[in-house]
């Protein structure tokens, strides 16, 4: 498993106050590998991770206790889902911010898409 570097992060710093960031992830057209991953880095481990592909309305929270790799994912339609490892995999907190999955399915990064997260301490 790799990280995906094909991609722009954009953290606000007037947005973070050491406990809560937010930010904006574009991802250009180069093909996503299933197995790879993004890591975003906030500055701390957050207890919460909400990750939205804006580009199509899908989305992933985590919430800690949760296994890694996991996460409850909402599709376009507004049907709620639990991703787990195994499967379609999700979000993996780090000691400075998280990873999000690549796979397909998940939908959460796929080229040529914007997304936003919010990370909470």
């Amino acid at each position: 498993m790799a990280e995906n570097i094909a991609r722009t992060v954009t953290l606000n710093p007037s947005q973070q106050n050491g406990q809560v960031a937010v930010g904006k992830v574009v991802f250009d057209a180069t093909a996503i590998t299933a197995t790879d991953y993004i890591e975003i880095d906030v500055g701390f481990k957050p207890k919460y991770v909400e990750f939205i592909n804006a580009t199509d309305r899908v989305g992933g929270e985590f919430y800690e206790g949760m296994a890694a790799n996991s996460c409850i994912k909402t599709a376009a339609a507004g049907a709620r889902t639990l991703e787990v490892t195994g499967g379609n995999g999700g979000i993996t907190l780090t000691d400075n911010g998280f990873r999000v999955l690549q796979n397909a399915t998940l939908a959460l990064v796929l080229a040529s898409k914007t997304c936003y997260f919010k990370a909470i301490a």
